[in-house]
């Protein structure tokens, strides 16, 4: 009940702020944990007259059985939609993140031209547009069609040094597997420094540039593009999701984990155990070539943007299935040893020349590369015409008869 006065109470502000018979206000929500979607923020716009009040939302999907296919291939769909004040400020306390409303220093016909432009793209046939998470998205959309409907909006300098990646670490902070998740996608475009302009993919970089916009009127006139800024939920009374989780229950835990126990296996088999190193070492390669099919998807064959090139493959590479069968079924012949030589080398190109030079790495991607070395060798050692026997040169001779 408290929520619903809120509403009221918000609506009713930002009423008196808005003198124009339309008045348009840009709602800013913060990132929240309580979904991998809700991480980014979003923003939604509010239109509200005399007889009308409707939140425009383009942060639409629907989820269905083809979703995650269409999703991985990069043919995902969003949708406009409309709802009611009362049912965004619903997602608003659900959420538990603050939110934000800034009401658009606009003229009456501005702002009837951006309601009008809302009620076009919300018909059937225009409803549906192709979504791009670091281009066009729910934040990317109502910037659009504001600048579109309001001519002369200039906006202040960012001035910006992040890149992709950058910005997607310090959103993933309390979520690290989605932050590996997303490295895993991410080729070597992901660490291209944002441009100023490319900024406002994140909802909350849009609201500080809306704060500081100004809108230059043909006649050298100049107003600010926001006319007032309304709190709907303040930081104060929302949880805090920037807590990051232990240790134990981090990827980096995981990785130490899977490198503690090849080095085990790498142990078992210079003792002659092998079985071990057989059934550890194929399930590494196992996993990680399943892995490498979706990187190789993603690279050459996926429309999402920054996946290709993807440096990733010299480790995540679906070649690592051969490399598995020929553990689980113990192998042993010169196309295998050749095999696993030119697995190493993979390996170990990611870690001498991908991850320092050419895109950007992990600690848990440098200690999987490790552990899939040390399981190759692992395999390798127990072998008579491994190359570690070229080391022993040493021998004892064998006794001479005496003469």
């Amino acid at each position: 009940m408290k929520y619903r006065w809120l509403a009221l109470l918000v609506f009713a502000l930002v009423s008196l702020y808005a003198h124009a018979k339309v008045s348009v206000s840009v709602v800013t929500s913060y990132p929240s944990d309580r979904e991998v979607y809700t991480l980014w923020g979003h923003t939604a716009l509010l239109v509200e007259s005399d007889s009308f009040s409707r939140v425009y939302n383009y942060g639409v999907f629907e989820f269905d059985e083809d979703f995650v296919y269409k999703f991985v291939s990069g043919q995902t769909d969003y949708l406009l939609d409309e709802e009611s004040p009362r049912m965004m400020m619903g997602e608003l306390k659900w959420k538990r993140s603050p939110a934000y409303a800034q009401i658009l220093n606009l003229t009456d016909e501005e702002a009837a031209a951006v309601a009008e432009a809302l009620k076009e793209n919300l018909r059937p046939e225009n409803a549906v547009y192709r979504y791009k998470f670091f281009s066009d998205n729910c934040a990317t959309r109502p910037q659009r069609l504001v600048e579109r409907c309001v001519k002369g909006i200039v906006y202040e300098d960012v001035k910006n040094r992040e890149s992709y990646r950058d910005i997607t670490h310090r959103l993933c902070a309390s979520a690290p597997w989605l932050r590996v998740g997303i490295d895993v996608c991410l080729g070597s475009e992901a660490d291209k420094v944002v441009p100023d302009s490319g900024v406002t993919f994140l909802p909350v970089n849009l609201m500080s540039l809306w704060d500081h916009a100004k809108i230059v009127s043909p006649d050298g006139t100049c107003r600010p593009l926001v006319k007032a800024k309304v709190c709907l939920f303040p930081p104060a009374l929302t949880k805090d999701s920037s807590a990051v989780p232990s240790l134990w229950q981090t990827p980096l835990f995981a990785s130490l984990v899977v490198l503690l126990l090849s080095s085990l296996a790498l142990f078992l088999s210079v003792k002659g155990h092998v079985g071990f190193a057989r059934g550890f070492g194929g399930l590494c390669f196992l996993v990680t070539g399943a892995l490498g099919c979706l990187v190789f998807y993603l690279t050459f064959f996926s429309t999402h943007e920054c996946t290709s090139p993807n440096f990733n493959l010299f480790w995540l590479n679906p070649l690592h299935w051969v490399t598995a069968v020929i553990l689980f079924f113990g192998l042993r012949s010169d196309f295998s040893r050749v095999w696993l030589v030119v697995d190493i080398i993979l390996c170990a190109m990611y870690l001498l020349v991908a991850a320092p030079f050419l895109q950007g790495s992990c600690a848990e991607f440098v200690l999987l590369s490790i552990s899939l070395i040390i399981n190759a060798l692992a395999y390798i050692c127990p072998d008579r015409c491994s190359f570690l026997d070229f080391f022993n040169k040493k021998r004892l001779s064998d006794k001479q008869q005496i003469k």
